[in-house]
């Protein structure tokens, strides 16, 4: 018996999420601590507002450029679209440190598109455990 009904990704605060890209197998890991659709919209007016790249000469002016996210980097830089309906939510942590740490996490254990391993330094030490979760090496 369920009480309470279920709470969609986009309302969910809290969380760290991931975003896919729709052209390439890459996808962009972030936390947030509102709700998961508002930080999903901003990500949205930021890309929007990046033209599309259809000559060389624009594009070799936007790989120049460095944009506020890595998605929107993502965007000018592969001419790739990002699938904002497919965002999820992967995990869900009451506390900042706790989400930054979970955060750094996800970013190790994925394909990603983002710049640098999060908010939160993970000690090497962790890297057999990465190794093991996934099953790759390719990251370290």
């Amino acid at each position: 018996m369920h009480l309470k009904d279920r709470i969609s990704d986009e309302e969910k605060p809290k969380v760290v999420y991931k975003i896919p890209c729709k052209n390439c197998e890459r996808v962009y890991v972030g936390e947030t601590g509102r709700p998961l659709g508002a930080r999903v919209k901003e990500r949205r007016k930021e890309v929007d507002s990046i033209t599309g790249i259809f000559t060389r000469a624009e594009e070799t002016r936007a790989a120049s450029i460095c944009n506020k996210s890595e998605i929107t980097d993502h965007v000018c830089n592969e001419n790739h679209v990002i699938d904002r309906a497919n965002a999820k939510v992967i995990d869900r942590e009451s506390d900042k440190a706790g989400r930054l740490i979970r955060e750094a996490i996800w970013i190790h254990k994925t394909d990603n598109m983002n710049r640098d391993e999060g908010c939160y330094q993970l000690s090497h030490v962790w890297d057999n455990f990465y190794i093991l979760t996934t099953g790759t090496v390719s990251q370290f």
